[in-house]
């Protein structure tokens, strides 16, 4: 069986767990208001995300209302206490910022709301009693396989050194410095190989050409980066646009620049197809959508979900972009 196979065969048993009941079980799930709490759905993965948690939860009963943030934890912050104040019966919340969240999230303890944790979990023990579950991808592992997509490419090239630049998203806090941290103990590993930069892009793509053009010319006397690292694919595909125009040429023979970006977004499945990119990780919002929707319903029918549910991810490179493809293209 395929790997894209065993993931959507997971979330079909996910789903049937929670759908395939009766007029019963679905009367627990019926008519609950959820609040769900998400950056700008113009982003194509927190848009996809979105819909498919108020696709699935609404085909449970469940009535979901959007309240969506420029990345900006003030507002997300006052959204919270508003919807404290309509008195929600479930938040889902992808984390703005892990510490200014905190003080919400205990006002919604406080007010009897559960909270379900989406795309940026919090750390440390003293915040588990702030939520009922985080449902979502490791970063760790996101950023460890990509680490490791770098150095295969690099010395399956022949290099024994190398220079590599990282192009992120917010360092502040959340996804990208785990991301970083992993990404860069990954590298360590190898000798020669060596981690030079981190540049905070804040998820900009427009953002990320620019910086990664600047990256190029500043290394260009340095005898060039080997290899850059874009944490989504269109942060890539921006370091691969400043490739193209600085002349740099992209692929994995020795002296050509090595991309790997992540999320599986349509970007790089033309970027992998085209062999300007390496590598990328897989990560399927619609699917995961479909597990939150699916776990919310488990909670209203009083089941107990566990406090991590950790969707299943794998590196991708040309050599099975075939399985993925589809699925990958959003």
């Amino acid at each position: 069986m395929s790997r894209v196979l065993q993931i959507l065969w997971i979330c079909a048993l996910a789903l049937g767990g929670a759908f395939a009941a009766s007029d019963g079980a679905r009367a627990a799930a019926e008519g609950k208001r959820i609040a769900l709490f998400v950056g700008p759905t113009q982003d194509k993965y927190l848009g996809a995300i979105s819909k498919s948690i108020n696709d699935s939860a609404t085909a449970a009963g469940m009535k979901v209302t959007t309240f969506s943030s420029p990345f900006d934890p003030a507002l997300q912050a006052q959204q919270i206490d508003d919807a404290i104040a309509q008195k929600f019966d479930l938040f889902v919340v992808q984390t703005i910022s892990q510490k200014a969240i905190i003080p919400p999230l205990t006002r919604a303890k406080n007010a009897g709301i559960p909270v379900v944790l989406i795309v940026v979990p919090l750390v440390g023990d003293e915040t588990k009693d702030l939520y009922l579950s985080y449902i979502g991808y490791e970063d760790e592992g996101f950023g460890r396989s990509s680490g490791e997509q770098v150095a295969k490419a690099l010395i399956d090239s022949g290099r024994t050194s190398a220079k590599v630049a990282v192009i992120a998203g917010s360092m502040a806090e959340g996804k990208a410095p785990i991301r970083d941290r992993a990404f860069r103990a990954a590298i360590a590993k190898h000798p020669g190989l060596e981690v030079v930069v981190t540049e905070d892009v804040k998820w900009n793509p427009a953002t990320a050409e620019r910086v990664a053009g600047q990256l190029l010319a500043r290394y260009a006397g340095q005898g060039g980066l080997d290899a850059i690292y874009g944490m989504n694919d269109s942060l890539a595909n921006g370091a691969i646009q400043a490739a193209e125009a600085a002349g740099v040429k992209l692929g994995t023979a020795k002296g050509e620049l090595v991309v790997v970006g992540g999320n599986c977004q349509a970007p790089g499945v033309r970027n992998l197809k085209a062999g300007k990119q390496y590598g990328t990780m897989l990560l399927l919002p619609v699917e995961e959508g479909k597990v939150v929707g699916a776990k919310l319903k488990e909670h209203f029918d009083g089941k107990a979900i566990d406090k991590a549910v950790w969707m299943p991810f794998e590196p991708i490179t040309k050599a099975n972009l075939a399985k993925f493809e589809e699925a990958c293209s959003y």
